[in-house]
């Protein structure tokens, strides 16, 4: 942990409540850009995986990057995360997202950070480390589904972002 555990810990905890809470609306938000919903899913899914792992970091490389060496290993595990959501035309995002955070925990457990730590310290972390997979997951396939959805006629379709960011709040037509 770069900050210790009172910075750390609110950060990806609070963060993921944050995104558990308006994930929809977010995503929504996110829609707007016009990019296939896969494209926005993996770019979406880089500076989540990067605050994520600069903060749980491992202690050879923790301070020391700044695009931290696991990246492009999970950006492959997020890829194949959204292909199997896509090939199994899953809807539920809290499903797929539980069932990633369990994946993640073994995998922190018999091939990660955890390899070899006490029963004690596995059972202690292994809610963090589900917690820090949902983070990266959970927005990113939210966007993914919607987006799907949004494609395939069933909801409505975002509006297009108009010019920049600056216009958008002062444009009076959209009040």
């Amino acid at each position: 942990m770069v900050f210790g555990i009172l910075i750390d810990v609110p950060l990806i905890v609070g963060g993921f409540l944050i995104m558990f809470r308006f994930r929809k609306r977010f995503a929504l938000t996110i829609l707007r850009v016009k990019l296939p919903p896969l494209a926005l899913y993996m770019i979406l899914s880089v500076p989540l995986i990067i605050f994520e792992e600069q903060i749980d970091c491992m202690p050879a490389w923790c301070g020391t990057v700044a695009i931290p060496p696991t990246l492009p290993f999970l950006l492959i595990e997020i890829f194949v995360l959204g292909g199997i959501v896509l090939w199994r035309h899953a809807k539920n995002v809290l499903r797929v997202t539980l069932v990633y955070s369990v994946f993640g925990v073994f995998w922190e457990i018999f091939l990660g950070g955890l390899v070899g730590a006490p029963l004690i310290i596995i059972a202690l972390l292994a809610p963090y480390v589900a917690v820090g997979y949902a983070f990266v997951s959970m927005l990113p396939l939210t966007v993914l589904v919607e987006g799907k959805a949004t494609l395939a006629g069933k909801t409505d379709s975002p509006a297009p972002i108009r010019g920049a960011p600056g216009v958008l709040l002062l444009d009076p037509s959209g009040f």
